[in-house]
């Protein structure tokens, strides 16, 4: 600072010696010289003034600027004795080493440690030190540290009308913890703003970061009044989703609109809030360019969820292709809690002629920590149904298990032989079949125990030839009719 000072002092003398040698030769001074002179004062004298902060005491400065960000902001500051004043970009303090803190039982907590923290200064007044102003304030290489609690303090917050001048916050993170401690979740924030604006009358919340590596930009707005109506949309570009939800607040009682977009997908539902209970239906939803309803309730404490999903013409089969990313979220071990409960019910149609199954009505319960499909089934309308029951999925030597008893009805035994090209000599009719499934995900192998026809114990030449399943990645539909010849042939009947 004291070079640039220096730099604009040697400019000025030769700027006077020149004017000095010329008036010495009798030149008058060019009216460019007078301009240039006014404008190298007047630069000089707004270097002054902008230095002026440097003067002040850096106590006061410390206490004043935590009460303006109090007042304005309605945060909750800590910061250190390590303040430095600097003029570019603009007039700014920078404060090393800040926290934020939270009111928590008439205590005080930090959730956020900031390495760098800047509060731009308005020019206005910088000669009178009480009437210092602040512009707008900058967060930079912050660590936010968010506990489940403090998540209802943030909601009533963000309810309130922000400040009109922005908060910018850079290159931070945000850790999501549960109340024993551990970490659920990392946002990285790359950058984000938060402020009031005064035309539209309205909060603006903008971020862009990523969460679990993937990019992501979040929108918020709200508008206060007698209704508080508000916006929120996030973006996942990488992954083709969007996600909108607008709601209003009337007496608290919510209703809303939430619009999920994914590749030709579209879920777009209804809801409403009362207390702790939401009612929510579907509005005109499509999957894959096929209609879907659904209805439901969710209660948020605790966490109890009932849920019908109906599916026209879709793909049974495909249903049942679970990807990694399910697979890994259901072995992060969340859903196995016992304050969860879920019970919901797919009922799916298909008139695909490459399907099995026409008509399929698949269960996902969640009690006591304990997940199965009971009362699953699957309908072909020719040949019988297939129904599951005392089933299972559970997590052991961190490996996915599903177990389940199995019971196929069968309606016609020739339609059977009809698929399979059952030879004559190798047809006998039989009425149903009990079979208990044990089923690996991360091997994708299947063991078969306590397999029965017409409720009597098969031999083991037949539980041989169903070991030949046992490898789900080689099944097929050749390889299943022949192998079921097989059993046909040997089963005595």
């Amino acid at each position: 600072m004291k070079k640039i000072v220096k730099n604009f002092n040697i400019l000025i003398k030769k700027t006077i010696f020149k004017v000095q040698n010329k008036t010495n030769n009798n030149f008058k001074i060019s009216i460019f010289n007078k301009h240039l002179i006014a404008l190298i004062g007047l630069l000089f004298f707004y270097l002054f003034y902008l230095l002026i902060p440097l003067l002040y005491d850096k106590t006061w400065v410390q206490t004043n600027i935590e009460s303006k960000l109090q007042d304005e902001f309605k945060i909750n500051f800590s910061s250190s004795a390590d303040i430095s004043y600097r003029i570019l970009p603009a007039p700014h303090f920078l404060i090393k080493d800040s926290k934020i803190l939270l009111e928590e039982d008439e205590k005080q907590k930090s959730i956020a440690e900031i390495k760098d923290l800047k509060v731009f200064l308005g020019q206005g007044n910088f000669i009178d030190k009480e009437k210092l102003s602040i512009k707008e304030i900058i967060i930079e290489e912050a660590n936010f540290i968010l506990l489940r609690n403090d998540l209802k303090i943030i909601k009533k917050f963000k309810r309130k009308k922000f400040s009109n001048k922005k908060i910018k916050i850079n290159n931070s993170n945000i850790f999501f913890k549960d109340n024993l401690g551990e970490i659920i979740s990392i946002i990285n924030i790359d950058n984000t703003t938060l402020f009031f604006d005064v035309e539209k009358k309205i909060n603006l919340f903008n971020l862009m970061g990523k969460i679990f590596n993937v990019p992501f930009t979040l929108n918020y707005k709200s508008q206060h009044g007698l209704d508080v109506y508000e916006e929120i949309y996030f973006n996942f570009k990488s992954l083709n989703l969007n996600i909108f939800n607008k709601s209003q607040n009337n007496n608290n009682f919510i209703s809303g609109d939430s619009i999920i977009s994914f590749f030709n997908s579209t879920i777009n539902t209804k809801y409403d809030i009362k207390e702790k209970l939401i009612i929510f239906e579907s509005n005109k939803s499509r999957v894959n360019n096929a209609q879907v309803n659904y209805k439901g309730e969710l209660s948020i404490n605790p966490f109890d969820l009932g849920l019908e999903i109906y599916l026209n013409n879709q793909s049974i089969s495909k249903f049942f292709n679970i990807n990694l990313v399910l697979i890994e979220f259901i072995k992060s071990g969340l859903l196995f809690n016992d304050n969860i409960s879920i019970n919901t019910s797919t009922t799916i149609s298909s008139t695909s002629k490459n399907e099995i199954f026409q008509n399929a009505k698949i269960n996902f319960n969640i009690f006591n920590g304990k997940i199965n499909l009971n009362k699953t089934k699957l309908i072909n309308d020719d040949i019988g149904s297939l129904e599951l029951s005392n089933s299972n999925l559970f997590i052991i030597n961190n490996q996915l298990i599903f177990n389940s008893d199995i019971l196929i009805n069968i309606k016609n035994p020739d339609r059977i032989f009809s698929l399979l090209n059952t030879s004559k000599t190798s047809r006998k009719v039989f009425k149903n079949i009990s079979i208990n499934l044990n089923y690996n995900f991360f091997n994708n192998q299947i063991e078969f125990d306590n397999v029965k026809i017409d409720d009597k114990d098969v031999n083991i030449e037949l539980l041989r030839i169903i070991e030949g399943f046992k490898n789900n990645d080689l099944n097929n539909f050749n390889k299943s009719r022949r192998l079921l010849n097989e059993l046909l042939k040997v089963y005595a009947g």
